[in-house]
C-alpha cells in the first residue's frame, strides 16, 4: 500500500474530531430548533432549521460536494414545505423567505464542506509528521529513525561521531501496575530523561513488545562518555522505580553505542525502533520512516 493510499486508512484523530463537531453541531441545531418551538416560530421554519441538519452531515462526510449537494435538495424540500401557503396567497410573499433559506443552505453546505476538508488536511498532516510520544512527551520511535539518519549522514560526510544511550526498562516490572499508575510512572520517567539530557541532545521513547526503551541521541559524543552517561540514566531510574515502589530485583539494562566505531549496534538500536514504530502505525505496511541506507 503506497503511502497516499494509506492516509484515509489512518486518519484515527481525524475521524474522533469529525465525531465530536457532529455531535456539537446536531445539539446546536436541535436546541435552536426546540427553542423556536417554545417560542410558537412557525413549524415550516423549525422544519427549515431542521433541514441544516442533512446538509452539516453531508458536508462533514463528502466535503464540499456534498454538502452543496445536500443543500440544494434542503432548499428543494423548504420549498415544497411551503407550497400549500404558496397556493393560498401566491408565490410573492415567501421569494425573500425562499431565497435567503437556499442561499443559507448553500452557504453552510460549501462552507462546513470547505472546512472538514482543511480540518481533515491539517490532522493528516498532524499525524503524519508527528514526532512526540503522547506517553512521556519525549520524542517518538519514528523522529529516532530519522534523527539517526541524519547523524549517521552527518558523520559519514564530516567524519563526525555520534553516540545512543539507550535503558531498557522490562515489560513485567510495568505489568503489576494499573494503567493510570503507569501512566503517571512514564510521564515522570520522560521528565527524569528531560531533565538528564543536554540542550543539544534528543530523548526518545519507545514502547516495545517486551520493554519500554529511552534512549538519548547524543551529538559529538564518543563511547566513553556515553558509557557513563547511560550507567548513571540507569541507576537513576532504578532507583527512581525503587522509590515508586515498583518491584524491581536488578538495575535496569542500560547501553551505549557510538558510530562509527559500533555500527552494528547502531544498525540494530534502529532496527528495535522500526519495529516499534511499525507497531504505532500498523495501519501502513510500508513505513516513511523506516531505516535507509544513509547517503555518503
Amino acid at each position: 500500500m503506497s503511502q497516499a493510499s494509506a492516509i484515509p486508512e489512518r486518519k484515527l484523530g481525524y475521524s474522533r474530531a469529525r465525531l465530536t463537531l457532529l455531535g456539537v453541531g446536531l445539539l446546536v441545531l436541535l436546541l435552536i430548533a426546540a427553542l423556536m418551538l417554545a417560542r410558537s416560530v412557525d413549524r415550516v421554519e423549525v422544519l427549515g432549521i431542521l433541514l441544516f441538519i442533512p446538509v452539516f452531515i453531508a458536508a462533514l462526510f463528502w466535503n464540499v460536494p456534498g454538502g452543496v449537494i445536500a443543500a440544494v435538495l434542503a432548499a428543494a424540500a423548504y420549498g415544497f414545505l411551503r407550497y400549500p401557503a404558496i397556493q393560498s396567497v401566491g408565490l410573492e410573499p415567501f421569494i425573500g423567505t425562499i431565497s435567503a433559506r437556499t442561499i443559507g443552505y448553500v452557504l453552510f453546505g460549501f462552507l462546513g464542506g470547505w472546512a472538514n476538508k482543511q480540518l481533515e488536511t491539517s490532522l493528516t498532516k498532524l499525524e503524519l509528521y508527528d514526532q512526540i510520544d503522547d506517553a512521556t512527551g519525549l520524542f517518538n520511535a519514528r523522529f529516532f529513525l530519522q534523527d539517526t539518519e541524519l547523524e549517521t549522514s552527518r558523520s559519514q560526510r564530516y567524519q563526525t561521531i555520534f553516540s545512543v544511550a539507550v535503558v531498557d526498562v522490562p515489560a513485567e516490572v510495568l505489568a503489576p501496575l494499573s494503567r493510570r499508575q503507569r501512566t503517571g510512572l512514564l510521564k515522570e520517567l520522560g521528565r527524569i530523561l528531560h531533565d538528564s539530557v543536554r540542550t543539544v541532545d534528543r530523548a526518545v521513547h519507545g514502547t516495545g513488545p517486551n520493554s519500554q526503551k529511552l534512549a538519548v541521541v547524543l551529538p559529538e559524543t564518543g563511547k566513553q562518555g556515553a558509557s557513563i552517561f547511560a550507567e548513571r540514566l540507569g541507576d537513576r531510574l532504578t532507583a527512581y522505580l525503587k522509590q515508586r515502589g515498583v518491584a524491581i530485583s536488578k538495575p535496569l539494562t542500560a547501553q551505549a553505542h557510538t558510530f562509527p566505531e559500533d555500527e552494528a549496534g547502531i544498525s540494530a538500536l534502529r532496527e528495535e525502533f522500526a519495529e516499534i514504530d511499525r507497531l504505532e502505525h500498523p495501519e501502513e505496511s510500508e513505513s516513511p520512516a523506516e531505516p535507509s541506507r544513509a547517503e555518503d
